[in-house]
């Protein structure tokens, strides 16, 4: 350690001595996340609309009133060529078509309601559990029905349509969650993170082939300190610049957002793993090609197209699945599956585990990649 530790300064001084360094890593991902978190922000204040066609009957009026329960969305009933037009020009999340003959698509066993849709976005997501949800309590109330002699379905209905359901004074058991908004605005911080961060850190590690070219890699060969101690100092160097800038901008979206980022004995444990696999991916950058320049070039190809595919510009949830099992490939979703976890506070520990265990192999990869192609000599 002793050994170790002027060469993780020394790195750390010249680091932060170049300003196009401080730039990438802390200006730009705060920047950006100010811009799109901000604009994120501003677009939740805004309901959106989702259209209702459906006809005139009391059954009709009932379903209704329970769809309206759901005050995230603002509802809107509108007749079918509207509601098709709307979605069309993606003016509305979504139409919902509730047939008339409700009572026989129960007993058939069908679809208790025809989705006219775009495209999957966040907010249809969001919407789509709310609606399996409410199909199922219409098909349970006229089952319920069915077992009783003096209730009708229209009354059974409007009884459950009129509940205002059970109002939560504070949350104590339940885990801690957050809205759809906070957890996005976190997420598009956390992946503006990882992507400049492969960018400064892929650039920090590639000093290694200026080093070698100028004499200086040789040098430190030649001094008292072993090679592995050498190659150690480099990865905690840029180990620690990577936790100070995501330290940075944690702070700074603190103040800018109020955003929270769940339980620090998750996050801190994960986000330490996700910054040693950055880190391995810039060391393999380092080993595979000759000059530093080759290396900016590749690093902009891999770390844009692998961030895009990874689910970092945008949730993997809205793209087709085809693109969803090619994100697999890349390191970048399996971080954002993670910290989505731990942000939203599902703290599923079966998937964080997953995520740990491929982030894992994912560095163990990139660091015998890199160390196999850095030559000691």
């Amino acid at each position: 350690m002793r050994r170790m530790l002027p060469i993780l300064l020394l790195n750390l001084k010249n680091f932060f001595k170049t300003p196009g360094a401080i730039v990438l890593m802390f200006v730009m991902p705060v920047v950006f996340s100010w811009i799109f978190g901000g604009m994120s922000a501003n677009s939740e204040k805004n309901q959106p609309v989702v259209n209702i066609v459906a006809g005139k009957s009391e059954i009709n009026t009932q379903i209704i009133k329970l769809l309206k329960k759901d005050q995230h969305f603002k509802w809107e009933t509108v007749s079918l060529q509207n509601a098709q037009k709307n979605v069309s020009n993606e003016k509305v999340v979504a139409a919902i078509v509730i047939p008339d003959n409700i009572e026989k698509q129960i007993e058939n066993q069908d679809s208790l309601f025809d989705v006219v849709l775009e495209k999957k976005t966040e907010d249809y997501l969001a919407l789509a559990p709310y609606l399996e949800g409410t199909a199922r309590l219409i098909n349970s109330s006229y089952h319920a029905v069915e077992r009783q002699q003096n209730p009708d379905f229209l009354t059974v209905l409007a009884a459950v349509a009129q509940q205002k359901g059970v109002v939560v004074e504070k949350q104590t058991v339940q885990k801690k969650t957050k809205t759809n908004s906070g957890v996005q605005i976190n997420l598009m911080v956390v992946g503006f993170s990882i992507m400049f961060m492969m960018f400064g850190l892929s650039g920090a590690a590639s000093t290694i082939l200026d080093e070698r070219k100028e004499g200086t890699w040789g040098r430190l060969l030649i001094s008292p300190a072993r090679k592995h101690e050498i190659i150690l100092g480099y990865i905690l160097a840029y180990f620690v610049m990577g936790w100070i800038q995501f330290v940075v901008l944690l702070t700074a979206m603190k103040f800018m957002f109020d955003t929270s980022w769940g339980e620090l004995s998750y996050l801190i444990p994960f986000a330490s793993l996700v910054i040693i696999t950055v880190v391995g991916f810039g060391l393999m950058m380092a080993g595979l090609v000759k000059t530093k320049q080759q290396a900016m070039a590749l690093n902009a190809i891999l770390i844009v197209s692998t961030c895009m595919l990874g689910g970092v510009y945008w949730p993997l949830d809205i793209v087709p699945v085809f693109m969803q099992k090619i994100a697999l490939a890349v390191p970048q979703s399996w971080a954002m599956s993670g910290f989505k976890e731990i942000m939203s506070g599902s703290l599923d520990n079966g998937i964080i585990m997953k995520d740990t265990l491929v982030l894992s192999a994912f560095s163990i990869l990139f660091f015998i990649i890199g160390l196999r192609g850095i030559k000691f000599e």
